[in-house]
């Protein structure tokens, strides 16, 4: 229940704190009777202000580690770009290199068989692939980007040998169809002997069949083969390949295999001889 007036506190008792706190004053500046307590105050403030600071400067260099590994980081990764892209940029004009350097040997080849400067040089843009590799029609697709005016039953050079001629050009494109399709025929010879050679619709493989025993042929594998001349359309005496097999057909017949120099498989670049700038 609230007390309807308030207690009575007898002077007698704030006239004995007033005497004990000047009691406790006066001991305090006379003796320093509360010197330890009052350093043990200050030195604990202190203490807690040291390990704030403390920790704020620990939280602090934290931040900074995480921010300057963060920037190191991107730094990195920066760096592995450019290094990346030199590279790239090392790679693609060592490629540009190596692919001049081709071209002016293939040019070189090519005005030393051909005893000709006047050559257009163009780049492979496919090959049935499919079909050389299991079938009789073999041809390729030459890039002609800049059209250059290409007759049809011209040679095509590729390497150091002949590899076929041209068939049709058809927008950017010129179609060539090679020795070894089984609907080609190439005049050729040897020392021994001449024939129309015909494509046996396998890589790189052409064929004769003569009226011959195959007595006369032995130690015959590996003799050159030659362009004949015949026909007037390549140019005689350019080797073509090697005389790989021989084969009994019949008791008078036999079938001399010959295995191309150049394969289409392994060249980039195919020559032409023409009267327009050269194709790169």
């Amino acid at each position: 229940m609230a007390r309807s007036t308030p207690t009575y506190t007898p002077v007698r008792n704030y006239a004995f704190g007033f005497i004990l706190s000047v009691f406790l004053l006066f001991s305090d500046i006379s003796y320093g009777t509360f010197a330890p307590l009052r350093g043990l105050v200050q030195a604990s403030n202190l203490y807690a202000q040291m390990v704030s600071r403390s920790i704020f400067e620990n939280v602090s260099n934290l931040l900074y580690s995480f921010k300057q590994n963060r920037n190191l980081t991107q730094e990195n990764k920066d760096l592995k770009e450019q290094i990346h892209k030199i590279r790239t940029q090392e790679f693609i004009k060592s490629k540009e290199a190596e692919k001049s350097f081709e071209i002016i040997n293939f040019q070189k080849t090519l005005i030393s068989s051909l005893k000709s400067k006047d050559i257009n040089i163009f780049k492979i843009a496919s090959i049935d692939l499919r079909n050389y590799l299991c079938c009789s029609t073999h041809k390729i697709f030459l890039q002609n980007l800049n059209q250059v005016q290409v007759l049809e039953n011209t040679p095509v050079f590729a390497g150091s040998s002949y590899v076929g001629q041209t068939k049709s050009t058809y927008l950017n494109f010129i179609e060539v169809i090679l020795f070894s399709d089984t609907k080609h025929l190439l005049p050729i010879k040897s020392n021994f002997f001449y024939c129309d050679a015909r494509g046996k619709g396998k890589p790189m493989l052409i064929s004769c069949k003569l009226n011959k025993n195959i007595d006369d042929f032995q130690n015959k594998i590996s003799d050159a083969i030659f362009t004949s001349g015949l026909g007037g359309i390549f140019l005689k005496d350019i080797e073509i390949g090697n005389i790989s097999a021989i084969n009994s057909i019949s008791i008078n017949e036999i079938e001399v295999v010959i295995t191309l120099k150049t394969n289409p498989l392994e060249e980039n670049f195919f020559g032409i001889i023409g009267s327009e700038a050269d194709e790169i």
